[in-house]
């Protein structure tokens, strides 16, 4: 049976993602934060527990990690329509403003105010990515296998940042999900296949 949804629930969800992205500088992962304040403690749209699987799904799949979810999350609550006017707000802002830079950018680069305020983005952009790691392991339930992924990830990041290996991000992820396949899938069946 299909969910009916309104004109209301259509605007409120262009809206939201409108609003995401105008303040989502630094990228997706630090509109985490937002979107953790907006959509989880506001609006109640979704927990927290579905926030970290769609943040999980998004970042697996193409794509900028902020349209994944905005598209992901328009659908689950307005259908194709959600997802269609959820994508345009998050992206609309960020095109209209990349646009503007585009045609001035060098005066714009070399201005000195914009050196400054470039300055003060960034360490607002470092205090986002660290409120959304706190975020997601506060929320992340806490067993041994998640404790055991996050220190080898963990120690194995800063070992590869502090000897300049090259290592991808998207290795860390498969590794993680061949874990998880591991640990909660094939051991499980064999425990009970023994029994």
């Amino acid at each position: 049976m299909k969910r009916k949804f309104s004109t209301k629930d259509l605007l409120q969800t262009f809206l939201v993602f409108f609003k995401l992205g105008i303040f989502s500088i630094g990228g997706g992962t630090t509109m985490l934060t937002l979107l953790q304040d907006e959509l989880v403690e506001r609006k109640h749209w979704l927990d927290n527990d579905e926030l970290m699987e769609m943040t999980a799904i998004s970042e697996s799949t193409p794509g900028p990690i902020a349209i994944n979810l905005a598209t992901y999350l328009g659908y689950k609550r307005c259908g194709f329509l959600g997802a269609l006017l959820a994508t345009l707000g998050v992206v609309i802002t960020p095109f209209v403003l990349m646009f503007c830079i585009s045609l001035f950018l060098e005066k714009i680069l070399t201005a000195q105010a914009v050196q400054y305020a470039f300055m003060g983005i960034k360490v607002g952009v470092v205090f986002l990515l660290i409120k959304v790691s706190y975020t997601l392991i506060k929320a992340t339930k806490k067993d041994l296998f998640v404790i055991l992924t996050l220190l080898i990830v963990t120690i194995a990041m800063v070992l590869f940042t502090v000897f300049s290996v090259n290592f991808s991000a998207i290795y860390f992820i498969l590794l993680g999900a061949l874990i998880g396949l591991l640990i909660y899938g094939v051991i499980p069946r064999r425990k009970g296949g023994n029994k």
